[in-house]
């Protein structure tokens, strides 16, 4: 999924749970969009084909954008938290990072046990490149309206 519907879908969420808070807003941007950054190196790589397609897949993907990476965060905030006493802070940037793992998961390919195993995994929600521009636009649209409304 896109960078916009992560912040906009995890803010709908993280409001619903710990109701509204405009002072997490970045918060809630920065952690729900971070686990992204591992697609640069292979942008910068097949900025071609990346141009051509737009579509990130398990490929995309480094270790850090699986179950690996989402043990090794969690594992960091749950020892900062020994220290940091703002647990609701830690709450809404764990929610906003299980969620970013949760809808790639679900949306798209992935390599869960990367780098034990390169097995790709696929739910098939869509059959088709159409398909899936489809539902990421609409839910991107749902999400950002019900955003929009919820802040303004």
């Amino acid at each position: 999924m896109n960078l916009l519907f992560h912040f906009s879908f995890n803010y709908v969420v993280v409001s619903q749970i710990f109701g509204q808070r405009p002072e997490f807003i970045p918060i809630i941007a920065f952690f729900s969009i971070v686990i992204d950054l591992d697609h640069l190196p292979y942008i910068f790589k097949n900025y071609r084909a990346m141009i051509r397609y737009l579509r990130f897949g398990s490929a995309s993907r480094t270790r850090s954008h699986e179950i690996f990476g989402m043990v090794v965060i969690s594992s960091i905030v749950f020892f900062i938290s020994f220290f940091y006493k703002n647990l609701l802070v830690l709450q809404v940037i764990l929610l906003c990072i299980m969620l970013h793992y949760a809808i790639d998961f679900l949306m798209g390919y992935s390599r869960p046990f990367n780098p034990y195993s390169n097995q790709e995994v696929f739910l098939k929600f869509y059959s088709s490149a159409r398909q899936r521009v489809m539902i990421e636009m609409s839910l991107t649209i749902m999400a950002v309206i019900v955003f929009w409304f919820m802040v303004f």
